[in-house]
């Protein structure tokens, strides 16, 4: 079978101390029709010397240097270069499996499939970790968009909602990009993609290499940023009642509720000047009030409690501290 081109896009941003196991992941893969675009998003390290001597050295590899427009930013500009069939994401603090891409690239082809996923592990960045043995005839599932869509709410939502586990057909991002200037930015594009699929597959494989780094955003302290993740679940909660996915609608507002009021406290009481913040916060939910009211999933007194908290959120906040 002739093997079609894989663009592989990785932002770069200072991270010169993972740079180079990422890259030698990627050129190391038993799968070798690929372009990989390495994206200098205005590194202040030594990143963008290093993506010009690597592409130096491998012909497949090309580097665009930018000033730095965060993570979506860098994807969007990766894509307008590529010139591939297909299109995969890695962060450039991460790496794969040397077999990733033949066996994503083998069951896109055997399923014709639209994406196709794999399963990630998380690793300690100081702590070496062998690269399993694959079966690939383990267990292969595959689901329409909409199937897709329900496992954003089961054990694998993780798994369906990051952009790095994957392989793509390019036609999906057509009139489709990442969501720039804020962070959460799969959470932003999951659903839309998923919906754009006519068949998704997932192979239960640990392919990509999550690395866990002390100074990641993970393990940043808050700041005013993470609320991001409030507004990804708007935008999928609209999505869903756009098209007319109502039971889904109703899940993703349970999520939503857990996560809002999570956050809203938290910026209320570790962020400096949140006023203007929490007022903006407040506008949104009082937009979708409504939806909110209607769903079966909660009891009437979360509900009375919602309108306590939009008219009197101090008060709210009193009752649920008792």
């Amino acid at each position: 079978m002739l093997e079609e081109k894989i663009s592989i896009i990785v932002p770069v941003y200072n991270v010169e101390k993972y740079l180079g196991k990422c890259v030698n992941s990627i050129l190391k893969q038993s799968y070798q029709n690929f372009e990989l675009i390495l994206v200098d998003d205005g590194s202040q390290d030594n990143c963008g010397m290093i993506c010009d001597r690597l592409a130096k050295n491998d012909k497949r590899i090309k580097v665009i240097h930018k000033s730095n427009g965060g993570l979506s930013s860098a994807r969007n500009a990766g894509l307008k270069f590529a010139t591939g069939k297909y299109i995969s994401f890695i962060d450039s603090d991460d790496y794969i499996h040397p077999n990733m891409y033949e066996i994503l690239y083998n069951y896109l082809q055997k399923y014709c499939s639209d994406i196709v996923i794999c399963d990630f592990v998380r690793v300690l960045e100081n702590v070496k970790h062998p690269y399993e043995k694959i079966n690939v005839d383990q267990n292969v599932r595959n689901y329409s968009n909409i199937e897709a869509l329900e496992n954003i709410y089961t054990s694998l939502g993780t798994t369906f909602i990051v952009s790095w586990n994957k392989l793509y057909k390019r036609h999906l991002f057509f009139n489709l990009k990442f969501e720039e200037g804020r962070i959460h930015e799969d959470e932003f594009i999951a659903h839309k993609i998923l919906y754009k699929s006519s068949k998704i597959t997932y192979v239960q494989c640990e392919l990509y290499y999550y690395v866990q780094r002390e100074d990641g955003i993970i393990n940043s302290p808050f700041n005013i940023k993470k609320i991001d993740a409030i507004y990804a679940n708007l935008d999928r909660i609209n999505f869903l009642n756009s098209i007319n996915q109502i039971q889904l609608r109703r899940k993703a507002e349970f999520n939503f509720i857990l996560l809002f009021f999570q956050l809203y406290f938290k910026v209320k009481k570790e962020c400096d000047k949140p006023n203007y913040e929490l007022k903006i916060l407040r506008k949104k939910f009082r937009g979708i009030l409504l939806f909110l009211i209607k769903n079966p999933y909660f009891k009437s007194k979360e509900k009375l409690m919602w309108i306590i908290f939009i008219i009197h959120p101090n008060l709210y906040e009193n009752r649920i501290n008792k």
